[in-house]
């Protein structure tokens, strides 16, 4: 199976996820497996999000720039995807115009159509709200089954 990470789902492994004690080095060394396998990936956008969240100064950084392979760029089927989406207005609401003013990355769309395209889970700790157009919304709306950070942490521990 394959795992389309969220954003807040690397803030939360990188910055509080110990990376010392025999239990957490092995969660670790079996993430890194996965990552390698091609079963634990994530969006370009997301590298992007991570990039402008955490300074040069900060120790997540390198951990962040030494995972790029994992951040995939869209291929044509996403974009159609993608597109599509977008033609529903409710679901525009994905992008926040503030990102749109500011030229800031905004991952949620490209997680579900990643996702979508390959069919896979994606990983979030967004909630389901109804009538918005977080990442659970957009998963639900293209049939896209998610997780949460904890769902997820328990199916890597196991």
């Amino acid at each position: 199976m394959i795992y389309v990470l969220d954003t807040n789902v690397f803030r939360e492994m990188i910055s509080h996820l110990p990376k010392r004690g025999k239990a957490f080095e092995a969660l670790w060394n079996t993430i890194e497996e996965k990552m390698a396998n091609g079963e634990i990936i994530s969006v370009d956008e997301c590298f992007n999000e991570l990039t402008l969240h955490y300074s040069e100064n900060a120790e997540q950084y390198p951990w962040v720039h030494n995972h790029k392979y994992i951040f995939k760029n869209p291929d044509n089927q996403e974009s159609l995807i993608i597109s599509n989406i977008l033609m529903k207005p409710k679901m525009r609401e994905t992008i926040h115009q503030k990102n749109i003013l500011e030229n800031r990355p905004s991952a949620d769309i490209y997680i579900a159509a990643k996702a979508k395209a390959l069919d896979a889970i994606v990983v979030t700790k967004e909630k389901y709200k109804p009538h918005s157009a977080q990442l659970p919304n957009l998963c639900e709306e293209l049939g896209v089954k998610y997780i949460s950070y904890d769902d997820f942490m328990e199916i890597v521990s196991s």
